[in-house]
């Protein structure tokens, strides 16, 4: 394991956030996405809306990430009906510290970070493919402490 970068991001109510607050109450799962209101980026958030309640019985907070705006985040969060937060990272510094940021923008990368700030896992996929919830899922699951 190794640490993760610490790094601020803004929510969709235009605050700054750093990651550490997140996982300071337990584990996260960044989801590194190109775009809002594409088709892949649309189904994929989807997928992990409706299997949230895996995630968090297993206790971990799903983040979204990408460089939209938080305006942008807010009304494709109400548009589909994600109760998970999403991050603006306007410059990609974000993107940046954790491997996601490509010549054309944000790669498809998902990071599990557990509540010590340690880098426990992390998926990188080809950017018109998406993870399933399901993938996500087998993946995290042996990195995280029994209940």
């Amino acid at each position: 394991m190794t640490a993760a970068p610490d790094v601020t991001v803004i929510a969709q109510d235009g605050q700054s956030v750093t990651l550490s607050s997140l996982w300071a109450t337990g584990p996260i799962l960044l989801i590194f996405y190109p775009r809002n209101e594409t088709r892949v980026c649309t189904a994929q958030l989807c997928d992990y809306r409706d299997r949230l309640a895996d995630f968090t019985t297993l206790g971990v907070q799903v983040v979204g990430i990408n460089p939209d705006s938080a305006k942008q985040h807010q009304h494709f969060a109400h548009a589909h009906g994600f109760t998970f937060p999403l991050f603006s990272d306007p410059n990609h510094a974000c993107a940046r510290a954790y491997g996601a940021a490509a010549w054309w923008g944000t790669r498809r990368l998902a990071v599990l970070i557990d509540q010590h700030g340690q880098e426990c896992w992390r998926l990188l996929v080809n950017p018109f493919t998406r993870p399933s919830a399901d993938t996500l899922l087998r993946g995290i699951k042996p990195h995280l402490s029994p209940s």
